[in-house]
Order: C-alpha cells, then structure tokens, then sequence
C-alpha cells in the first residue's frame, strides 16, 4: 500500500521542524543530515498529479516558513563565523608582528 500524499508531506513538516530545531541549536550537521530525507519525501508527495486541496497547501505553507526561518539562522551563523574568523586573522597577524618586532 501506497504512502498517502498528506502523510508524505506530515513526515516531511516533522523533519523540516527537527531541522529548524537542529538549526536553532547550532547542529548544522543534522540539519545537512536530515535535508535528503526530507527532500525524498516532498519528491514522492508531488510526484503524482493529484488535486492539491487545503491540508496539502497548508503544510507547504508551514514547510516554506520553516525554511524561511532556517535559512535566516544560517545566513546569521555564517556572518558570525565570518567575524571570528576575521578577529582570528587580526590577532595572528598582530601575534606574528610582535614576534618579528621582537627578532
């Protein structure tokens, strides 16, 4: 028997909600993990061309804020990486300065 498209799409919301979790947490591993899976799901839920009725647009609908929202938190984690790797730089470059001052 056939996974019904609404239970294909609950399972891809389930996993899209672990991966904002994940994504909230820091886990940026799981989130990669996880993305496959939840892909594979949303594949299989429109590969048919069955009606889209009001369950199906509402769990896209919730779907795509749950992206929305993990995609912001990387773009945050990113930035912040980007700074503490640029503070880094600055304190070897200032760490290798001083060592040659003191050559």
């Amino acid at each position: 028997m056939s996974v019904s498209r609404h239970q294909l799409l609950d399972d891809a919301l389930a996993m899209s909600r672990r991966m904002a979790q994940a994504g909230e947490q820091g886990d940026w591993d799981q989130v990669i993990a996880l993305e496959p899976e939840r892909r594979s799901l949303l594949e299989k839920a429109f590969a048919t061309h069955a009606p889209v009725d009001e369950l199906v647009a509402e769990r896209v609908r919730t779907i795509l804020e749950l992206d929305k929202s993990l995609m912001e938190r990387s773009i945050e984690a990113r930035e912040a990486i980007a700074v503490e790797l640029s503070q880094s730089n600055k304190a070897r470059k200032a760490n290798n300065a001083y060592q040659a001052a003191g050559r």
